[in-house]
């Protein structure tokens, strides 16, 4: 208790001793059965981002061993084009830290595995396609180097269920490059791309399954431009066609053979019971 008082007695004293007292007042509170004195300290962890010129300040001899990576693999020229700071990758940087990133922070930051396994140049399109292009578009130019390889626009545009039709048909192959033929009969009843005897055996595959399976892609007028008449035929061009078939009967052969004209009319046996009486 005395040292208490002479404690007090010191407050008059500036400086470092002001601090020491304080201490001693702290200390004497807690031996008397008194309330106990109780202090809240706090901190806050300051992070202060490293550049990449702290780190080229040492390191500046790596540059040059860079020159020769293979940018399939990893490349630092381009990250730090892109301005990508040496600790988003190094994140355990300091000389205790491990110099190779562990593979979780190519693959969080690309949202992609990294490097492409060696299948991925088949094997993309459904992660892209669950995705989206943007995943891609994190390194490359999607509107150059995807198109270098598929040939058009990828991803495909908006609206590409009504477009591509006018752009897949001048090079049909195209598609077979990442789409199986089965994918284009989930949406065409037909086969897709067409087979090159088409324009003379669609015929059959056509009165089998109607005339919505041209019609999902084509204007009638594409029918009417090759057959000379109207295609499909109209509902009644069982009574009207005698007309347009006598003023070009060729455009009837293309589709048709004699027997097939002789099956409806039966000529013969028609004419030789009414005309011979």
């Amino acid at each position: 208790m005395h040292r208490c008082r002479r404690a007090a007695h010191g407050l008059k004293v500036a400086g470092p001793a002001l601090i020491v007292v304080a201490l001693l007042l702290i200390g004497c509170g807690g031996g008397g059965g008194g309330g106990a004195a109780t202090t809240t300290t706090t901190s806050e962890k300051v992070v202060i981002p490293i550049s990449n010129d702290a780190c080229l300040s040492c390191h500046a001899e790596f540059l040059a061993t860079t020159k020769g990576e293979d940018p399939k693999e990893f490349s630092h020229d381009l990250h730090l084009g892109q301005r990508i700071a040496c600790s988003t990758c190094h994140q355990t940087v300091g000389h205790g830290g491990m110099p190779t990133p562990p593979q979780q922070v190519c693959d969080d930051c690309h949202g992609i595995a990294m490097p492409h396994p060696e299948d991925f140049g088949t094997a993309h399109g459904e992660q892209v396609v669950e995705q989206g292009g943007e995943v891609c578009a994190r390194c490359h130019n999607v509107y150059l180097h995807c198109q270098e390889c598929h040939g058009l626009q990828m991803p495909h545009p908006e609206q590409w269920t009504q477009k591509h039709g006018s752009i897949a048909y001048p090079q049909m192959q195209v598609c077979v490059r990442c789409h199986e033929k089965s994918f284009c009969l989930t949406c065409h009843p037909v086969e897709m791309p067409h087979p090159k005897e088409w324009t003379s055996t669609h015929g059959p595959t056509v009165v089998a399954k109607g005339s919505a399976v041209c019609t999902n892609c084509h204007e009638p007028e594409l029918c009417t431009s090759c057959h000379g008449m109207p295609m499909p035929h109209p509902a009644d061009w069982g009574t009207d066609h005698a007309v347009v078939a006598k003023e070009k009967p060729g455009e009837c052969s293309l589709c048709h053979v004699q027997e097939d004209c002789d099956t409806c009319h039966q000529i013969h046996q028609t004419h030789g019971k009414g005309g011979g009486q």
